[in-house]
């Protein structure tokens, strides 16, 4: 018999707009994200020794007053320590909701890094860790999970870790525009605003030496109700759950590069919709000079026609109808 979901502390409830990690009621130990009814902030339960301490002593670290100009940089893309809770036997980091300003947020998790398991996993839990998701020992991310809202039709659609993880490598970037909503609503002004945020998040990474983040996640929130407003896009990109280390193996501490693939696909979500709304092939891009600067620099190194192009994008709505893991 499963046990039962422990006693929600006063106030509370599960956390809106959770697409993964620990879902209260759900997982393992039935403890998971919560949110402050009256203020909206987010509970996380810390986790058992070593990782919920290290943890906790990370956001002490991060937001103390002493620490380096290349440790400060990185705050803006974490979220705010705002203290801890204790509630029965359980501590509670309390956090800052990022997407509580937002009319309809629209996220996805992406888990970062080629290596999701620490110097301490076991055997066991390294091949599970593998196995969960072969191709990010190759690509170096994993999406998690993703919700959009569709204004058309004034809902939610939710894509879990199901989903998530039965996409191949090449179905990663369908993903992606999937989440940004293409190709149906206008995607360039939130995956720019996003590419923006990854860069700066990749520059400041490369710069501090003092941590290892070991499968850390990257989450990416955009408001859906800007989406007719070029000029007035909300996006968010915060870094969340962290497990560190120090004695990993030189390659291993570039966690930075991911970002730079992910920053990749991203790019590539662009290049279909400019294909279908120009309706012409590269080489007839390269030379117009009319159409030349409509079409970013990658479209004019694909090798794909706009039949090609166009089909790629109506392929990728019928990839996500019906798979196990769509919730609306």
């Amino acid at each position: 018999m499963d046990s039962v979901a422990p006693q929600l502390p006063p106030d509370t409830q599960p956390l809106a707009h959770q697409v993964a990690g620990h879902f209260y009621g759900r997982s393992k130990t039935k403890f998971g994200l919560l949110q402050r009814c009256s203020t909206g902030d987010v509970l996380k339960p810390l986790l058992n020794p070593p990782r919920g301490p290290r943890e906790h002593q990370f956001y002490l670290n991060m937001f103390s007053d002493e620490i380096s100009n290349e440790l400060r940089a990185l705050r803006p893309f974490l979220p705010k320590l705002l203290g801890t809770y204790q509630f029965d036997s359980m501590t509670y980091l309390v956090l800052e909701n990022i997407v509580r300003s937002y009319e309809y947020p629209c996220v996805i998790d992406i888990k970062l890094g080629r290596v999701t398991y620490d110097c301490e996993a076991t055997p066991e839990k390294i091949e599970r860790q593998i196995g969960k998701f072969q191709p990010a020992t190759e690509i170096g991310f994993q999406l998690l999970g993703w919700k959009t809202y569709r204004p058309l039709d004034n809902m939610y659609i939710y894509h879990d870790k199901r989903c998530a993880r039965s996409l191949t490598k090449e179905e990663l970037l369908y993903g992606l525009a999937h989440f940004f909503g293409a190709p149906e609503n206008n995607h360039r002004p939130f995956v720019r605003a996003v590419l923006e945020r990854l860069v700066a998040l990749e520059r400041t990474m490369s710069k501090q030496f003092e941590f290892v983040f070991i499968a850390s996640s990257i989450l990416i929130v955009y408001d859906s109700v800007h989406r007719e407003n070029s000029d007035d896009v909300k996006v968010d990109t915060r870094k969340f759950e962290y497990t560190v280390d120090y004695d990993l193996e030189e390659q291993q501490k570039k966690p930075h590069a991911a970002c730079d693939l992910l920053r990749y696909d991203l790019k590539m979500c662009l290049l279909a919709s400019d294909c279908c709304k120009l309706g012409h092939t590269p080489k007839e891009c390269i030379s117009n000079d009319k159409l030349r600067e409509f079409v970013p620099d990658e479209c004019r190194r694909l090798a794909y026609t706009f039949f090609e192009c166009k089909r790629s994008m109506i392929d990728m709505r019928a990839r996500f109808r019906g798979r196990k893991g769509e919730i609306y």
